[in-house]
């Protein structure tokens, strides 16, 4: 069996910025387990809320909060960028720029729908009226979250925006209508990022990487498998 190696690209290992790690301990937990699951790198992404917080507030939070994860990411040769998740809401707009909510060293925006109730029709004119004003790239966060996303013609409205669209691993515990129906979006190419979505050592959101791994693999072609970071 082929070693698939991608990057956990949604992440809530920053200590005590949201509801992810309560400490730095937690965080190390959280790290040593995806890299021991062969995750090579990580992309570090706390909710941002923009109509709850000031983006110079979160920043300097996050700043503080990398600081002190930083060596234990060096310690176990973690790769890693910062970035964020952020809510999809019009209250973004009051910034310039979105620059330094992007992953790290790229112009990617991982946007988190505003709700699994909401209509496409309202997160399709949001990513539109962002997409006019800033120049990035918008990844859209666990699209598998979103029951809409299910329906064809309503998926590729979003396909055809140009946005990049990330699964969390755990999509493949759902039913098998919306499994096959997301491992058909990763056949076509529509799907370029997975993440563990992974928030605490316990619950639901652990760091849990080898069974899906494992699935993937028996379920895609290697060519297939390449269309993920």
């Amino acid at each position: 069996m082929q070693f698939f190696i991608f990057i956990d690209s949604h992440t809530h290992l920053l200590p005590s910025m949201d509801d992810g790690a309560r400490s730095v301990e937690e965080s190390e937990q959280m790290i040593r387990a995806l890299s021991e699951q062969g995750i090579e790198e990580v992309y570090l992404t706390p909710h941002y809320y923009s109509h709850k917080e000031a983006v110079d507030k979160f920043l300097s939070r996050r700043t503080e909060s990398y600081r002190l994860l930083k060596p234990i990411l060096d310690r176990y040769g973690m790769k890693h960028r910062l970035g964020a998740e952020v809510y999809a809401i019009p209250a973004i707009f009051n910034y310039a720029n979105l620059n330094d909510l992007c992953i790290e060293g790229t112009d990617f925006l991982l946007l988190e729908m505003s709700s699994p109730k909401s209509t496409p029709e309202r997160e399709l004119r949001l990513i539109e009226e962002i997409y006019s004003r800033y120049p990035v790239k918008i990844v859209l966060a666990h699209i598998d979250r979103y029951p809409f996303m299910l329906k064809g013609k309503v998926f590729k409205q979003f396909a055809n925006l140009g946005v990049y669209m990330q699964l969390n691993l755990d999509f493949l515990d759902a039913g098998l209508m919306a499994k096959q129906r997301f491992l058909k979006y990763i056949k076509q190419g529509y799907v370029q990022f997975l993440g563990t979505d992974c928030h605490r050592m316990t619950g639901r959101r652990i760091p849990e990487v080898e069974k899906y791994r494992s699935q993937l693999v028996t379920k895609l072609t290697s060519e297939e498998l390449g269309n993920i970071y």
